[in-house]
């Protein structure tokens, strides 16, 4: 029983093939030149798109700095790097200037001696 199950499938299978080629192999019905120049309008757009999108992503794998560079002008052109939209108690003083970062002794414990690591 088996058997037949999959020899109807590959039939199927086969059948399917030989109907989708006979479609693909029909001569199209000719076209008038404002249908053909209505098609052209319509896919300039997206052919365009999908060429610079397709050209982009190869530029990002051969150039990803570039690519980087040209992200950060697009943010800044929209206004993510706007200094002006900072708003007072965000890092800085009264004056409005940032703070100086701590000094790297500032950090450390004040204690006996100098030495790291004297837990004796």
């Amino acid at each position: 029983m088996g058997d037949w199950i999959g020899l109807g499938i590959i039939v199927l299978v086969v059948v399917g093939a030989l109907a989708g080629m006979s479609y693909l192999g029909r001569k199209p019905k000719p076209l008038t030149a404002d249908e053909y120049e209505r098609r052209v309008a319509e896919a300039r757009g997206t052919t365009r798109g999908a060429a610079i999108a397709g050209l982009y992503a190869l530029q990002k794998l051969m150039n990803p700095k570039a690519v980087e560079a040209i992200e950060v002008q697009r943010d800044l052109r929209a206004g993510f790097y706007n200094d002006s939209e900072r708003k007072k108690g965000e890092g800085d003083d009264e004056d409005g200037v940032d703070e100086p970062p701590p000094e790297e002794d500032a950090l450390k414990p004040k204690g006996e001696g100098d030495e790291e690591g004297n837990d004796a």
